[in-house]
């Protein structure tokens, strides 16, 4: 039964995996070198002790990888698996390649299963009597290519095209010769379009079931900023207030004008007490050549830039940007989306990124405004008119409209600590306007929009963290939980711009408050963001860098291992292949006599019984070297191993014996 690989195929197969994964230039030399092996004459005698080491070989090269991958990349989405794992398995072609041209470069053809067991090993060692069977890898190695092609996840007709061509090459010779080929390829064309067409539709399902899924979730388990599911509530980010868990890191650079505001997400449909997002579904930015580079738009003078470090959960996550990014520089994700009121979402990141936005004061970040920037809740609506009337901003410019509703919360409100959401008969926006005139900042943020927008200003709900404590451990600032903080958008001079009308004091109201413990909470957290720095390898120090080089001496000493290894011709490796150990017995000595025999002429005709053989060319003295032979090749039992032994002496003694003679052709005797 046919087991090998047709020619060219795993060639093919490799170049395949390099055009998909963008390892060709990698993959071109190893097809070459994997079908250079059909066209040499020598082979290499490797035993199953060289087999053993080339197995652990690309067993620690795997283990090394997953090292290197899992220090460098982290784990991506839980659905997915861990990033590291398919980036691993993409690489798997490369790291398996060295026993897959061994066993091509060998006598054998094959790898024994003892390479791949240690308890074959073991019984092996036990019973050196006994061979274990051999299998040949070059159907699975096609496999392994095409599998690790996928890994790459392109999605194209291309790939889908490639595949089919690969799959029809590998059926070829397993097809039905009852059937014309003229039949055999439309039907392989037909079902690659089936195969397309269902593809297609499972994929749509899949996707479909994943939304529901994933909203059903999150309609039970919803976060502080969801932008997934857009909504917020007044007294929510309260709750942050509480935490003095470090969340955000932001470099030191000069010009930094401080309370300094990172935006997560904004909202434009307040419906009491929540505010939601409406039209704000997500698109994909196109990252720049180097991958690590993503703009929004083109940015204006005077340009500034600020450097972040954030913590994505599981790979995934809303950004922290200044108000008006055009642009953010090396951020290592796979995709970024936005949608049009300032939300910058990342999917398969590392655990810890480090980022540079660049903005300016009428950067793209947000889309212009639209008729939901104007809506007044009606509920709410006859207290801002009657506000807005009382502080007349009817007239004058947008600009005049923001410094009024400012200055109005300046002089008539105070800050307040969170304490929890309470029960009231009025709205907690009426409570807030005319009863109580303090709260934290959500209540500021959402009485200033929807005033600008009763004066005819269009605005947006903010939230996200102001940057505003200097760390002399880290020698940057640090944004913690409490640091989490809600403000306006106002749209002005054509632009929108940050309106932040919660009291200054808030911050030192806070700090007050903040643990006995806290520069205990904070050595550890620094101590977790270095740890985490150096997983992920940001300064170039991850022990995955330096494993690789200790592999070198051992790949040196494993390839001068196997070059001092004797090379034979071709057709005597075709001859050692015939006794190859499939099974006990094949590897029996006596093959190499009746070799020597078939060559002088003297060979064993077809049913002919091994005594007349041995009667006819007048070689009575193989009598005992095949009786020995007929036991160890058919007898359960086999030989013990003095027997053995002798079976392989008097073999070689007879061949040394006989070397002249067997080159005589006719009906003179050997013996």
């Amino acid at each position: 039964m046919l087991v090998t690989p047709p020619p060219m195929l795993l060639g093919a197969a490799l170049l395949f995996w390099g055009w998909q994964t963008g390892f060709l230039f990698l993959a071109l030399p190893l097809a070459i070198l994997i079908e250079a092996a059909r066209a040499l004459t020598w082979r290499l005698e490797l035993s199953a002790t060289d087999f053993h080491r080339l197995t652990d070989l690309c067993t620690l090269l795997i283990v090394v990888s997953g090292v290197y991958l899992f220090s460098t990349t982290g784990t991506a989405r839980a659905a997915d698996g861990p990033r590291a794992m398919t980036l691993l398995f993409q690489w798997l072609p490369f790291l398996l390649f060295p026993l897959v041209a061994s066993q091509l470069y060998s006598t054998a053809g094959k790898v024994p299963l003892t390479a791949f067991f240690w308890a074959l090993r073991r019984q092996a060692a036990r019973a050196p009597e006994t061979r274990p069977g051999q299998v040949d890898l070059g159907y699975l190695y096609f496999a392994l290519c095409v599998l690790s092609a996928s890994a790459a996840n392109r999605r194209t007709l291309e790939f889908y095209a490639g595949l089919c061509v690969l799959a029809g090459w590998a059926l070829w010779p397993w097809r039905s010769r009852r059937f014309s080929p003229l039949w055999w390829v439309p039907m392989l064309g037909i079902a690659a379009v089936a195969g397309y067409g269902g593809h297609v539709v499972l994929h749509r399902f899949q996707q479909v079931a994943e939304q529901m899924v994933f909203d059903y979730i999150f309609s039970i388990v919803r976060g502080d900023v969801d932008p997934f599911r857009v909504t917020t509530a007044i007294g929510h980010l309260g709750r942050l207030k509480l935490s003095d868990r470090t969340v955000l890191r932001v470099e030191p650079r000069e010009g930094l004008h401080l309370p300094f505001l990172l935006r997560e997400a904004s909202y434009d449909v307040y419906n009491s007490p929540a505010w939601l997002a409406s039209g704000a579904a997500f698109t994909a930015v196109q990252p720049e050549a180097d991958g690590e580079t993503w703009r929004f738009g083109t940015g204006r003078s005077p340009v500034e830039r600020v450097t972040v470090s954030a913590y994505l959960n599981r790979g995934r996550g809303v950004l922290t940007l200044p108000g008006g990014a055009f642009e953010i520089d090396r951020l290592a994700v796979v995709g970024v989306h936005r949608n049009r009121l300032g939300a910058v979402k990342v999917e398969e990141g590392l655990g810890l990124v480090t980022y540079t936005a660049l903005f300016a004061p009428d950067g793209p970040l947000d889309g212009p405004p639209i008729e939901p920037d104007l809506r007044v809740p009606p509920r709410e609506a006859a207290l801002l008119s009657r506000v807005a009337m009382d502080l007349s901003l009817a007239g004058g410019s947008p600009a005049e409209k923001v410094e009024t509703v400012a200055a109005y919360f300046r002089r008539n409100f105070k800050y307040s600590t969170w304490k929890g959401e309470r029960p009231r008969k009025e709205s907690a926006l009426e409570e807030f306007l005319l009863n109580s005139r303090a709260g934290h900042c959500e209540y500021f943020a959402t009485a200033t929009t929807l005033l600008l927008r009763a004066a005819g200003v269009p605005a947006r709900y903010a939230v996200g963290f102001s940057v505003q404590e200097w760390s002399r451990l880290e020698q940057r600032y640090i944004v913690r939980a409490r640091h989490a903080h809600s403000w306006t958008l106002a749209y002005v001079h054509g632009a929108w711009r940050d309106v932040d009308t919660t009291p200054p004091v808030w911050a030192e109201t806070e700090q007050s408050e903040s643990s006995l413990l806290e520069p205990v909470h904070d050595l550890w957290s620094f101590a977790t963001f270095l740890f985490s720095r150096w997983r992920w390898s940001e300064d170039d120090s991850g022990i995955g860098r330096h494993a690789a080089w200790l592999l070198i001496p051992l790949v040196l000493l494993l390839v001068w291992r196997l070059y001092s290894r004797r090379r034979v011709g071709r057709e005597a490796a075709a001859s050692r292949a015939t006794v190859a150990v499939a099974r006990p017995g094949q590897d029996s000595e006596f093959y190499l006599i009746a070799d020597r025999l078939r060559t002088a002429g003297l060979g064993r005709q077809a049913a002919e019984p091994p005594s007349e053989w041995i009667e006819r060319i007048h070689a009575r003295e193989l009598g005992p070297i095949l009786d020995l032979h007929y036991r160890y090749r058919f007898d359960p039992a086999g030989l013990d191993p003095t027997e053995r032994s002798l079976l392989r002496a008097q073999s070689e003694a007879w061949l040394r014996d006989h070397a002249q003679e067997a080159q005589a052709v006719g009906g003179r005797g050997v013996g």
